[in-house]
Formats: C-alpha cells, structure tokens, sequence
C-alpha cells in the first residue's frame, strides 16, 4: 500500500514538474519571442502610419502654402518640424495664416489616416471643421477649395465667417444669434 501511495505520489510530482517546465517554457517564449514580435509588429505599423501621415501633412501643407522657403513635415514624435529659409523655425514664428495652415493640414492628414485605419468608423464620410481658415489670405482661400476637393469626403459641415468659402459649397446655413439664442435664419 505504501509503494502503491508513494507511485502515486511520485506520477502527481512529475505530471506537476512536466506541468512547472511547461509553464516555464511558455514564459520564455512570451519574454524571448513574443513581446519582441509584438513590439517589432507595432514599430512597423507605427512606421507606416507615420510615412502615410507625413505625405498627406506634406501635400496639404504644401497646397495651402505657396512659400518654397517654408516646408513642413512630421518629426518622429509626430509632431510638425518647420523649416523657413532652411533653418528649423518654432511654430510661434508663422504668421496667423501660415499657423492655421499648418494646423488644418495636421488636422486633415490625422482624419483621412485614422480613416483608413479604423474601417468601422461610421463617421468616415463626415468632415466637420470649425473656422478652418482663420487669418487665411485671398490666396490660401482659394487653394481650399483644391484641399476639400483632394479629401473624397461625402459630407463637409464648414463654419466660418469667410464670405469666400461660400462658392464652394453646396448649401449655405446662416445662423444668427437673437437674444442669446442661436438659429438658423
């Protein structure tokens, strides 16, 4: 009887060591193999998101500003490297227009990159921008009209004060402020 107990126990040790080694085993592939896939897997996604989000910045930033001394892109961090005149430059040195360019290609390079990144967006043919063309020349007015175009988006809601942006939409909506109520007039 004791033999027998003592097989018994001796089949439970080694089934719980061959359990243990296992155990172990998996715990060095995930720390040897499988978070430093993971982590190479995120690094080239973010490369490529990066690549994808710097040539769309490019591009807009380049369409709204017409000044071949003045490049734009996005640094490492994902934030916008200047140059002026070849020389990096703060984005407090911009003039008004030149700040709000750089900022609505930002914004129209991130909505078309998480667009095509996240499919189930149900939002993904609906643009809304507020005052996208703040201290915008004559000049830069007209090149948004080239930008909405390039954006393939369904539906635009633009607000601004911006006479000129009218000729480039659809429909217009006037909304007046009548003893501190806002409506559609």
């Amino acid at each position: 009887r004791q033999i027998t107990t003592a097989l018994a126990d001796i089949t439970t040790l080694e089934t719980e060591h061959a359990r243990r080694q296992n155990i172990s085993a998996l715990r060095d592939w995930m720390a040897n193999r499988f978070v430093p896939l993971v982590g190479t897997i995120e690094s080239h996604v973010l490369a490529t998101v990066h690549r994808e989000f710097d040539a769309l910045f490019v591009q807009w930033f380049s369409l709204l500003i017409d000044d071949p001394l003045l490049s734009a892109r996005i640094g490492k961090d994902f934030g916008v490297v200047l140059q002026q005149n070849g020389y990096d430059t703060a984005f407090e040195n911009l003039s008004g227009g030149e700040r709000t360019a750089s900022a609505l290609a930002y914004r129209l390079a991130l909505n078309r990159v998480v667009n095509d990144l996240v499919g189930t967006i149900n939002t993904k043919d609906l643009l809304i921008l507020d005052e996208p063309t703040d201290g915008f020349s004559a000049e830069q007015l007209e090149k948004v009209r080239d930008v909405l175009r390039e954006l393939r988006c369904k539906q635009v809601l633009l607000v601004s004060h911006e006479a000129a942006l009218e000729g480039f939409v659809d429909t217009v909506l006037r909304v007046q402020k009548h003893e501190h109520t806002s409506g559609v007039a």
